[in-house]
């Protein structure tokens, strides 16, 4: 590969609730063009923008990716196609459903966000035309210009959620099935790195089952949404079931003990934003208070996908 990977693969900065917080990806390829993600409506700009930088035409944006419909990746679907008129939006079959009706993904975002937050992070969301939409199957492959982009069903992160190989880089798009951190903007190099268990779908077994997936394509890269371009997937992995072991022992214990549904969130909290910190320290990271800032809401969400994990094993 001669060209710069980041000439092949462009993260775009969404600026979702601070910089360089979340990211969706331009492919280009010759004068064409594709989207991997594409966070809320108010990143459309910036996904825009990111073309006529490049001197790439709308017309020539082929397919917009979807790799799940939680908001921050999908939000910006319905308002993208209108100024991208010959794209497809390729998905899971489940995503597909909620990306024509959309209504069961506002109400569980209100859920996790309240009001007014939720209209501020997310704005309206409008349903995409059925007929836009294009469902691909597991280990399905598709032929773009020199790329071949095999799409993988993965579980561990939600049902609904899709990979995408990409074989001119060697590289996977993880969506949030490979954790979520930053890296070297100049070398690539991964900094820190965490698990991401948030609502409502998280699995351990299934998320560890679907790293273990894309490490056995032995890519040189994963593209993680949240955030940027990370070589030497091997090495995250290590330190990514690491931390899923670490998942595993709270819902464990919790299991052990009995503590009642209404006292989860509290008994979680405290020891999720623990283990979060942990995380960064393996990682060797130093400015753990900047990494936990950079975090956000995160360790509540993700606490709070532990505790519908926690309450889903119960029921079985």
């Amino acid at each position: 590969m001669s060209k710069d990977i980041s000439e092949l693969v462009v993260p775009i900065d969404c600026h979702y609730i601070t910089n360089e917080r979340a990211c969706a990806f331009l492919l280009v390829e010759g004068d064409r063009a594709s989207f991997v993600d594409n966070n809320t409506v108010f990143a459309v700009p910036y996904l825009l923008e990111a073309l006529e930088q490049r001197g790439l035409k709308r017309e020539n944006v082929d397919y917009i990716v979807v790799t799940h419909v939680h908001l921050d990746h999908a939000g910006g679907t319905a308002e993208l196609i209108k100024h991208c008129p010959n794209a497809k939006v390729i998905a899971h079959p489940k995503a597909s459903r909620h990306l024509t009706n959309p209504s069961r993904l506002i109400e569980g975002a209100r859920a996790v966000y309240g009001e007014p937050l939720f209209t501020q992070l997310y704005g309206e969301i409008q349903p995409v035309p059925e007929e836009r939409i294009y469902s691909v199957s597991d280990n399905e492959m598709i032929i773009w210009g020199e790329r071949k982009l095999i799409f993988m069903h993965v579980l561990g992160h939600a049902t609904h959620h899709i990979c995408i190989y990409d074989s001119k880089v060697n590289g996977v798009f993880t969506g949030d099935s490979f954790g979520i951190g930053i890296s070297d903007k100049n070398n690539y190099e991964n900094l820190f790195i965490i698990a991401s268990t948030a609502p409502a779908d998280f699995d351990p077994f299934e998320a560890e089952k679907t790293i273990n997936r894309i490490l056995d394509l032995s890519p040189d890269y994963v593209f993680l949404p949240h955030y940027g371009i990370h070589k030497s997937p091997e090495k995250i992995a290590d330190k990514l079931l690491r931390a899923l072991d670490s998942m595993r022992i709270l819902i464990d214990t919790a299991l052990a003990k009995a503590i009642p549904d209404d006292k989860l969130m509290d008994w979680l909290c405290p020891r999720v934003e623990e283990s979060l910190v942990e995380q960064i320290k393996w990682c060797g990271y130093k400015d753990v208070e900047g990494a936990m800032k950079w975090l956000g809401d995160d360790p509540r969400i993700n606490a709070m996908g532990l505790m519908m994990t926690i309450q889903r094993m119960r029921k079985k």
